[in-house]
């Protein structure tokens, strides 16, 4: 989860905010009287003389119109936009932003860029005829400004309303999508090579062209009127501008494209490999090509799957040496000392007989026993939703309804799982009679602390508790008894209905360090 919108970046950026708010007003304005200053006193067109008052009339005229409608139409696309930001700077989720405003937010940048060069090439197509037709300007000149205005000043003001607008609405994403998971469907993205490329255009190639057209229209003012040896000599200086024009063009393209591609290429792997690993695959690496900022990225990248690689392996270890629902408890919430009181139901089960058979075979051969007696354990009781939470040499403690898996039939759980045990022993046992496992189990339910105890160094997860005890001592007692599954009186009335098992009162017991006599029941398997 990423941090939430910090408030304070309203407030210290609200100038700036206000300024490109609209990008599409300062961007355009700053453009249209660079266009003015150009056509009417840098370079102007060559026509009779109009008076100024009349230019700049007509210029204003036409400017605020498109301007305007340019605005109207910008703010008809983003006033929803910024309803729904103020609303979510005031406490509202992200979730009840509807899934279309959320792609506004994303495509507001090129809406804006479109806006402005269709406003260009509105501006260009009204001038084209009004300069023939109205202003009596040559064709050939009327042809420069059109082209200027749709080849240069529209793709270069277009340009930078989307650097503008983009560099604001960077900094409201993180408001409609504050998971940082950004839904690109429905979103026109702008590759990185296409940036990459737009801006040599415009900066290396653009300004080499208007030099040109520039020459251009001083050789078709002075044609005719030149020396001899001038029109030679300007001849050979067009060449060379022209010459110099087409080498810069190509040589920008080509090193637009390199470049894009050095940033592309590391940024598309890196991309892929991310791609993979959400899907949980970590066997992936990122070839590092380069010393720079994005090869450091990769070779991080790197270094990251590395620790997740064993982060994952560690997962899995700590996994095995304590029950998947601690782990997972473990790893979401940390370690916290203490525990919490609940009422559940406690089952200890032990193998009887263990002594002996450990003298009767060998190392091996009993360690074998205890997984394959582990195994039966993890799976009955897995099945009703018990957690393991210690193995005691040849004991096991399951606890049903604790705080890690609640479930409200924990008493009746722990029976089934009990009964479930013996028959799965039972059928473990057929023909092995060297190798017969049985288990005594004692099972009671009552309140229980649950929680994490140990020292600063080693942490165990574990139920204590007099119900804990009674279970324990329980399990001791089914020695006593011909049946194995003894259950105290608490377990008994929270069991319910019988379904189906015969239980068997066996009295009051009494159970060692119990102060009191327990009464108690057996469960025929």
């Amino acid at each position: 989860m990423l941090p939430p919108y910090d408030q304070r970046v309203a407030t210290e950026h609200r100038l700036l905010v206000r300024a490109t708010a609209l990008p599409v007003v300062p961007t355009n304005v700053v453009a249209a009287l660079l266009v003015y200053a150009y056509f009417n006193y840098i370079n102007p067109l060559i026509g009779p003389a109009q008076p100024e008052i009349q230019q700049f009339l007509l210029f204003a005229a036409v400017a605020t119109t498109l301007i305007t409608a340019n605005v109207f139409l910008s703010a008809r696309w983003h006033g929803s936009l910024r309803r729904w930001a103020r609303w979510l700077r005031e406490g509202l989720e992200a979730s009840q932003v509807p899934a279309d405003v959320r792609r506004r937010a994303l495509n507001a940048p090129l809406v804006n860029a479109v806006l402005t060069m269709a406003s260009w090439l509105v501006a260009a197509i009204f001038y084209f005829p009004y300069l023939i037709l109205v202003a009596d300007v040559d064709i050939g000149e009327a042809s420069r400004s059109f082209l200027g205005l749709v080849i240069v000043a529209g793709p270069v003001t277009s340009a930078m309303s989307f650097l503008v607008s983009e560099f604001y609405w960077r900094r409201q994403i993180p408001l409609f999508f504050p998971d940082g998971r950004v839904d690109r469907r429905g979103v026109l993205r702008i590759p990185i090579r296409v940036r990459m490329g737009a801006t040599f255009l415009v900066t290396a190639v653009f300004p080499l062209m208007l030099m040109l057209t520039v020459d251009l229209s001083v050789a078709q003012r002075l044609w005719g009127e030149l020396p001899p040896e001038l029109a030679v000599l300007w001849g050979k200086f067009m060449r060379t501008q022209t010459f110099i024009v087409s080498v810069s063009l190509v040589a920008s393209m080509a090193m637009a494209l390199l470049a894009a591609r050095f940033i592309n290429r590391p940024v598309q792997a890196l991309r892929a490999a991310m791609a993979r690993v959400s899907t949980g695959d970590l066997d992936v690496a990122v070839p590092v090509r380069s010393t720079d900022e994005l090869g450091e990225l990769n070779e991080h990248f790197n270094v990251m799957l590395g620790d997740l690689r064993r982060a994952r392996v560690v997962g899995e270890l700590f996994g095995r040496y304590v029950s998947p629902q601690v782990a997972h408890a473990a790893l979401e919430r940390g370690v916290a000392f203490g525990g919490e009181v609940v009422r559940a139901t406690a089952l200890f089960a032990d193998l009887r007989g263990f002594t002996a058979l450990t003298e009767r075979l060998s190392p091996a051969h009993v360690v074998g026993l205890l997984n394959q007696y582990y195994q039966i354990v993890e799976q009955v009781c897995g099945r009703e939703s018990g957690i393991i939470t210690q193995f005691l040499g040849d004991g096991v403690v399951v606890v049903f309804g604790g705080p890690l898996v609640p479930v409200e039939d924990h008493a009746r759980r722990a029976v089934r799982a009990g009964v479930a045990l013996q028959r799965e022993l039972a059928k473990h046992n057929q023909g092995e009679e060297e190798e017969s496992l049985e288990a005594g189990i004692g099972i009671c339910t009552g309140d229980i602390i649950a929680g994490n105890l140990g020292s600063s160094s080693r942490v165990t997860y574990t139920v204590v508790g007099d119900a804990v005890n009674q279970a324990a001592r329980l399990q001791v007692k089914t020695r006593e008894f011909p049946e194995s599954i003894l259950v105290t009186a608490s377990t008994f009335e929270a069991f319910g209905d019988h379904d189906g098992l015969r239980f068997k009162s066996c009295g009051s017991v009494p159970l060692k360090g119990i102060a009191a006599p327990v009464e108690i029941y057996a469960v025929e398997v």
